[in-house]
């Protein structure tokens, strides 16, 4: 008989933690929202919290002196660190950053790589105009970015990215305005071909997630989900020209890719975070619904030499996540270590809630957690 995922119990927060962004009319003529009103992501390294936001093609740094307030503002305009097919001012949907401490430190980012269709906009428009908005399908090819950034401590715990670190320098996949190295590869795969082409929230192709060690980058995908089976893939790329990355052989058949399938109740992967070998996997839907979202530890992620098919009694429902009613979508997790207690989950969160927004909305509130100790499986 078919398995029911336990019911969805929200997990007691521990407390809240600020970020807080300058104005958006501050910091890009582009930006039409606050900062926190959309964050798509979280990275924390030392007292430096990376951010960015699913508007525009920035990514956002914050610093802490006390652990519950982020602060010192500075924005980082993608453009100037890789070559984008659109332009500084195309969307990029960074939808994932992971810090690799290693080889003096970088900056992982990744976009959607996703369509997205049309919103029908019935208050403004009559019938016939709604149905020919939901046949457009949008391409922005900026989003098709998967790139690193050379990381240097300019204070005690405190990173900024720059564009080159003596012979450590920015660089990305091959990407244009028509196509890109990942979706290249992707497009005759077995699994994933068929959704290159669909729109994200419609089980399309869509990454939100990334966890890069060295060589190995894991990317999540909120969609495809097939037949309730998540897909995270696993590339190995290398640098192989000072701003170029290139996908090189390393799963099957010496392909560029490995594909892991596991069994998140039915959820998309919305963000994933290294905890040691293991990875943590925040989950939500795939469809544009609010909920439920939870957060999976896949013990020994990082050990897996070989693609995986990984059932549900093989990894650990750590936590379930509040959501709200067209608001506080979870979009970012980050792991902070506490000395001498558990570590704890930072969670933010895409369209706060009116309770987690301060001073005018350039303030918002994240969520910490406790994180369980870690099991080998339910």
């Amino acid at each position: 008989m078919p398995r029911d995922p336990a019911p969805h119990t929200p997990a007691q927060r521990l407390s809240t933690v600020r970020l807080a962004f300058r104005p958006h009319e501050e910091v890009a003529a582009d930006l039409t929202k606050p900062i926190g009103a959309n964050l798509s992501v979280i990275e924390r390294v030392g007292r430096t919290l990376f951010t960015a936001s699913d508007e525009g093609a920035r990514i956002e740094r914050l610093a802490t002196h006390d652990g519950a307030v982020f602060g010192e503002h500075a924005s980082y305009a993608l453009a100037d660190f890789f070559k984008l097919p659109a332009g500084a001012e195309g969307e990029a949907d960074v939808e994932g950053l992971c810090v690799d401490p290693g080889s003096g430190g970088w900056l992982w980012v990744v976009g959607s790589h996703s369509l997205a269709r049309s919103k029908p906009k019935p208050d403004e428009d009559d019938a016939t105009a709604c149905l020919e908005r939901l046949t457009e399908v949008r391409r922005d090819p900026n989003r098709c970015l998967l790139g690193r950034i050379p990381l240097v401590e300019v204070a005690e715990g405190l990173f900024e990215p720059v564009r080159a670190d003596g012979e450590r320098t920015a660089a990305c996949l091959k990407m244009g305005r028509k196509r890109n190295a990942l979706a290249k590869r992707l497009r005759r795969d077995d699994h994933i071909g068929r959704f290159i082409g669909v729109p994200a929230k419609e089980n399309g192709f869509d990454v939100e997630g990334i966890a890069a060690r060295d060589d190995r980058v894991f990317l999540g995908l909120r969609g495809p989900v097939l037949r309730g089976w998540a897909c995270i893939l696993e590339l190995t790329v290398r640098q192989t020209k000072p701003h170029r990355l290139r996908l090189c052989g390393g799963g099957p058949d010496d392909e560029a890719y490995r594909k892991h399938f596991v069994d998140l109740d039915g959820l998309g992967v919305r963000e994933l975070a290294i905890d040691g070998n293991d990875l943590l996997i925040l989950a939500g839907p795939t469809m544009d619904l609010d909920g439920p979202v939870s957060v999976y530890r896949w013990a020994g992620a990082l050990a897996s030499e070989e693609g995986q098919v990984v059932p549900r009694d093989h990894l650990v429902r750590l936590l379930d996540v509040p959501f709200g009613a067209g608001c506080d979508h979870a979009e970012g997790i980050a792991r902070l270590e506490r000395p001498g207690a558990a570590p704890l989950l930072m969670v933010a969160y895409d369209s706060p809630a009116p309770d987690r927004r301060h001073d005018g909305g350039t303030a918002v509130d994240a969520d910490l957690f406790e994180l369980p100790t870690p099991r080998l499986f339910v």
